[in-house]
């Protein structure tokens, strides 16, 4: 007799953390120019006007709707931006977790921040998770008291 699929395991702690207003205006912004490029390439019947449009929409969707993801599990924290530039820390590496705000209010992006420190933001509140190597990393979070939380009660 086969023996059921227990699935994919249940994570501890998920968060998606989008993008601020600021990089949503920029990113709209974006994509207005392209839109007003088709226009104007229609208009002037210029072919080459419809290049920036090929650039300005991938870019501005990039950039209007830009995600940070942490997501933790028994073994390991998961941590990945736009669902493209991911990191996979093993929990039992991790040396201490507290909030953060090193980025300030231009954190954006994946963002090399210093000698061994990473950030994956989008603006907003952040954790800061020290590992046992020295390596620093740096995400975006909604909730990160919850974070902290889940983190330290296992190694307590």
């Amino acid at each position: 007799m086969a023996v059921p699929s227990t699935g994919p395991r249940q994570a501890l702690y998920y968060s998606r953390a989008r993008a601020t207003l600021l990089p949503r205006s920029i990113g709209f912004t974006i994509i207005a120019f392209g839109v007003l490029f088709i226009a104007l390439s229609l208009t002037q019947r210029r072919l080459d006007f419809l290049l920036l449009p090929l650039i300005a929409f991938p870019l501005g969707s990039f950039v209007g709707f830009m995600t940070a993801t942490v997501k933790v599990d028994e073994h390991s924290v998961v941590i990945a931006f736009c669902d493209i530039f991911k990191r996979t820390l093993r929990r039992d590496e991790i040396a201490t977790v507290t909030t953060d705000n090193a980025a300030g209010p231009s954190g954006y992006g994946v963002r090399y921040m210093g000698p061994g420190t990473v950030g994956y933001l989008v603006g907003g509140p952040e954790i800061n998770i020290q590992m046992k190597s020295g390596k620093t990393v740096i995400a975006s979070t909604n909730r990160p008291e919850q974070l902290i939380r889940i983190l330290t009660e296992a190694e307590s």
